[in-house]
């Protein structure tokens, strides 16, 4: 019994308090600030241009693997009580601004993709596997579509936004307060404070009372 709480205050309080402290250490630049009360079950891959900038507000939670990459003159910010699950990424790139706000939890595997801006509320729970693209290939006639560059449009989720598994966010949408997309549903427009959507493409099928 005594080995065993052992081993849960090692894994769950010992080791990501001491991985946080080691990754405040080794990452901490005048353009990555890691805030106190940092914890992570390891050390997560930061990869910030000269330019760019990552702020970690405190008391953020990452578990294994995380990945975040902050290109050209972009700028990445999470706020305090943040939780994002294993095999996250987060890109941001250009001049886009990558924003999470406090007490959202982000699901394991989830993929934000950040060529224009990503806005997410406070208080949002974003299941496993979701991906937020706001960048798309262009793809005008003869001639290849890797060819042609992106077109880019922000994404924008307000507060109490909650999105099921594998959910598509697609460029250019502003989910307002609320709002719940079930699993597995692609979301291609904008949708109106606590509505319910589900679908291919993602379409109303209630509200929240």
């Amino acid at each position: 019994m005594m080995f065993s709480r052992f081993l849960q205050f090692y894994h769950f309080e010992f080791k990501p308090n001491l991985l946080g402290q080691i990754t405040r250490f080794f990452y901490s630049s005048s353009n990555i600030i890691i805030g106190k009360g940092f914890r992570c079950d390891s050390i997560p891959k930061l990869t910030v241009n000269n330019k760019a900038m990552l702020n970690i507000a405190q008391h953020v939670q990452f578990r294994r693997n995380v990945e975040i990459r902050a290109h050209g003159e972009s700028s990445i910010f999470i706020s305090e009580n943040v939780r994002i699950d294993r095999d996250v990424r987060l890109l941001a790139t250009n001049k886009a601004k990558l924003s999470i706000g406090k007490r959202t939890a982000i699901g394991l595997n989830s993929v934000f993709n950040g060529g224009e801006d990503i806005c997410i509320g406070e208080a949002c729970l974003i299941s496993g596997f979701v991906y937020l693209q706001t960048s798309m290939h262009n793809f005008e006639r003869n001639s290849f579509i890797r060819d042609q560059g992106f077109t880019h449009a922000p994404i924008t989720l307000n507060d109490d936004v909650w999105l099921g598994a594998h959910v598509v966010i697609l460029p250019g949408c502003a989910l307002s307060n609320g709002v719940i997309v079930g699993s597995n549903a692609v979301v291609t427009k904008s949708i109106k404070n606590n509505v319910i959507v589900a679908g291919v493409p993602a379409n109303k099928i209630g509200s929240r009372t």
